[in-house]
C-alpha cells in the first residue's frame, strides 16, 4: 500500500482545510512538529477515515478526499459528511474490503487513550465478543500496545532463525537474547468453559491439555506444540486473543526466561519499545497495510534510536506514517520523508514549505536539525538575522540584563538567525514573509563587510553605494529590515563600529592586552570576538548597559 495524499475539507480539531502530500515518500512519513502542531491528529484523522470505511457506524465528523495505490491499483475516496463516493482507477466503484488495506495497525506510545477509547476499542470488542461465541472473525483495526512485548518475543522465536536471518540478528544483537529457556504459560481455566470452540480454545487445549494452572515448556517443545497452527502470525493472533482480552483471559500470565534463566522482564522499557514495532512490522503487518506508530521511540536509549530507521527500511514495502521528536531518528532519515508541521494564526496546522525548510537548512548550513528548524519556523517571535554566533551571544544576554531595569524591552523576544550576510539576507528576502506581527531584521556591524553586504543587498554599486552618511539606522527591503548597528555616543573609535564597541573601552582593552604576549604576537580580530564571546556571561551588568541603544532602534523599526 502507499498513501498518495490526504485532504480534510473542512475541519478536525486543529486540521482545517488540510492538505498532506504523501507521494515521493517511499513508504515512511515522519511527522514532527511542536506539541499541539497536529502531528497526532493526523494519526487520529487517519484512523477515524478507515474506521468509517470498514464501518459505516464509525463515519469520521469530517468531509475528505484521500488517494492511494492499493494492489497496483490507484484507489480515490471521497466522503462528502453522509455519502462515499469512490473511483479505481479512474472508474466508479463502492467501498468494499476489495479496496481497503488489509489492516490499520496502529502502536500509541503516549498514557492518553483516546484513540484506543474511539476508534480501535470497538473493534477489539466485537473481535473477542465473536472469538467468545465460537466465530473466529478478522480485526481491520488493530491496537498494539505495551502489553504485546512477550507475546511478540515468544512468536519471534518461533521462526526458524537460520532463515529469518535479519529477525535472528534483531533477537541476538539488539535485544542481546543469546536463549529461550523456558516459557511458563498461568491458565484460567474458568473462562475457558464460557467460550465456545473455536481456533483459540483449541490451542489453548493443545497446551494445557489436562488443564493445570501452570505449565512450562522449553522452546523446542513449544514449537512441537503449536506446530499444526502452520504459521507463527497464525500462533500470534491466537495467543494474544487468549492472553490479551481484559475480563476474558484465558492464559492470564506469560513468563518467558532468557540466557540462563534471566526474567524476559528484565528487559528495558525501550527493549520492549524495540520488539513491539519489529512485531508490527513483521508478524501484525503486511504489504497492504496502513502502520500509524506514534514515537515509536519514546523510551528508546539514544544509541539505539537509529535502530528504527534500520528496522523500516528493511519492511520498505509497508506504509508507515510516523510522529516524533527525536532530532536522532529523524535526522536518520534522507529529507524526502519529513514532514514539518508548524501552526497559523488561528492554530490550525499547516505543512511548512519545503522553501522555507531549504533557506533555514542552507543558512544554517545544515547544522541545525529538523526540530531546531521546526521551533524556529513556528515561531511567532521577531527575527534577529546576525553575521555570527557571537552576535547572538551578546544581544541575548544584554537583553536579559537590560529586561532588568527597563520594561520598555520586556515584550522583546527574538528567534537568532546566522544569516550569512548579504546573500543569506537576500534569499530571506525573495523566499521568506513574516508571520502577521512578526518583524525579521538584518543587523550589521559598520565596518567594510557590513556596508559591502548592505550595498549587495539594496543592488547599489559606485558612486550611489549606501555608508555612514547616507544610510541612515535601519531601511526596507521587501518584507527584511536592514539595520546597521548604531553607534553608541560616547564610541571614539573611528569609522568602524561592531557590536563588541557596546563594551567599555576598559574592558577591550583588556582582552586585547591579555592575547598580546610580545612583539611577535600576532593580535586580530576575530581572537578578541572568540574570547569575548567566551567571557560574556561572566560581564559584570554594567557592561551591557549601550546595548539600549540596538534594542531602541528595534523598538523603532516596529512601530514603524
Amino acid at each position: 500500500m502507499r498513501l498518495n495524499f490526504f485532504h480534510i475539507k473542512d475541519k478536525f480539531k486543529n486540521l482545517n482545510n488540510f492538505k498532506l502530500d504523501f507521494s515521493g515518500k517511499k513508504g515512511i512519513t515522519l511527522l514532527i512538529g511542536n506539541n499541539g502542531s497536529g502531528k497526532s491528529n493526523i494519526l487520529e484523522a487517519l484512523t477515524s477515515v478507515f474506521a468509517g470505511l470498514y464501518d459505516p457506524r464509525y463515519n469520521p465528523s469530517f468531509s475528505y478526499d484521500l488517494e492511494y495505490i492499493l494492489a497496483d491499483k490507484k484507489i480515490l475516496i471521497n466522503f462528502d459528511g453522509r455519502v462515499y463516493n469512490v473511483k479505481v482507477d479512474e472508474s466508479d466503484d463502492v467501498v468494499s474490503k476489495q479496496i481497503l488495506p488489509s489492516q490499520v495497525v496502529c502502536s500509541y506510545s503516549g498514557e492518553e487513550s483516546r484513540l484506543w477509547d474511539n476508534y480501535y476499542e470497538p473493534f477489539y470488542k466485537e473481535y473477542i465478543d465473536s472469538l467468545i461465541r465460537g466465530a473466529f472473525p478478522t480485526s481491520e483495526m488493530v491496537y498494539i500496545n505495551k502489553y504485546y512485548w512477550n507475546v511478540a518475543l515468544l512468536t519471534f522465536h518461533l521462526y526458524n532463525l537460520d532463515d529469518f536471518t535479519e529477525l535472528r540478528d534483531f533477537c541476538l544483537n539488539v535485544l542481546g537474547i543469546k536463549s529461550i529457556d523456558a516459557i511458563e504459560l498461568h491458565f484460567d481455566n474458568n473462562t475457558l468453559l464460557r467460550w465456545r470452540d473455536n481456533p483459540v480454545t483449541e490451542l489453548v487445549k493443545q497446551l494445557n491439555p489436562n488443564r493445570e494452572q501452570i505449565v512450562r515448556f522449553t522452546l523446542e517443545e513449544l514449537k512441537s506444540k503449536v506446530e499444526y497452527l502452520g504459521s507463527e502470525r497464525t500462533f500470534f493472533r491466537y495467543i494474544a486473543a487468549a492472553f490479551l482480552p481484559k475480563g476474558n483471559k484465558l492464559i492470564n500470565k506469560i513468563n518467558i526466561e532468557i540466557n540462563n534463566g534471566l526474567p524476559a522482564t528484565s528487559l528495558s522499557e525501550g527493549e520492549k519499545k524495540l520488539i513491539l514495532i519489529q512485531a508490527v512490522l513483521e508478524i501484525v503487518s503486511d504489504e497492504n497495510s496502513l502502520i500509524l506508530l506514534d514515537e515509536p521511540d519514546s523510551h528508546v536509549h539514544i544509541s539505539r534510536k537509529a535502530s528504527f530507521q534500520k528496522l523500516l527500511a528493511s519492511y520498505e514495502n509497508r506504509e508507515n506514517v510516523i510522529t516524533t521528536h527525536s532530532p536522532t531518528l529523524t535526522h536518520s532519515f534522507d529529507k524526502d520523508h519529513i514532514v514539518m508541521l508548524t501552526k497559523d494564526s488561528d492554530n490550525n496546522a499547516v505543512v511548512e514549505s519545503k522553501e522555507k525548510q531549504e533557506v533555514i537548512h542552507s543558512l544554517t548550513d545544515g547544522i541545525w536539525s529538523y526540530q531546531e528548524q521546526n521551533i524556529f519556523l513556528n515561531s511567532r517571535n521577531d527575527i534577529l538575522l546576525i553575521e555570527g554566533k557571537s552576535d547572538e551571544t551578546f544581544l541575548k544576554k544584554a537583553l536579559e540584563v537590560l529586561k532588568l531595569s527597563d520594561s520598555r524591552f520586556s515584550d522583546l523576544e527574538f528567534e537568532y538567525l546566522p544569516c550569512g550576510g548579504a546573500e543569506g539576507v537576500k534569499l530571506m528576502t525573495k523566499k521568506f514573509t513574516p508571520k502577521p506581527g512578526q518583524h525579521i531584521i538584518a543587523l550589521f556591524d559598520r565596518d567594510q563587510s557590513g556596508w559591502s553586504a548592505v550595498n549587495k543587498i539594496f543592488e547599489r554599486e559606485k558612486p550611489n553605494v549606501y555608508n555612514t552618511n547616507n544610510f541612515g539606522g535601519y531601511r526596507q527591503k521587501g518584507s527584511i529590515w536592514v539595520a546597521m548597528y548604531p553607534v553608541r555616543p560616547t564610541y571614539r573609535g573611528g569609522d568602524n563600529f561592531n557590536i563588541e564597541d557596546y563594551l567599555s573601552k576598559k574592558l577591550l582593552n583588556k582582552y586585547i592586552l591579555r592575547a598580546f604576549k610580545g612583539l611577535d604576537t600576532v593580535v586580530t580580530k576575530d581572537n578578541i570576538k572568540k574570547s569575548l564571546e567566551a567571557d560574556c556571561s561572566t560581564f559584570p551588568n554594567d557592561e551591557f548597559k549601550d546595548f539600549k541603544h540596538v534594542f531602541n532602534m528595534i523598538l523603532k523599526i516596529k512601530e514603524s
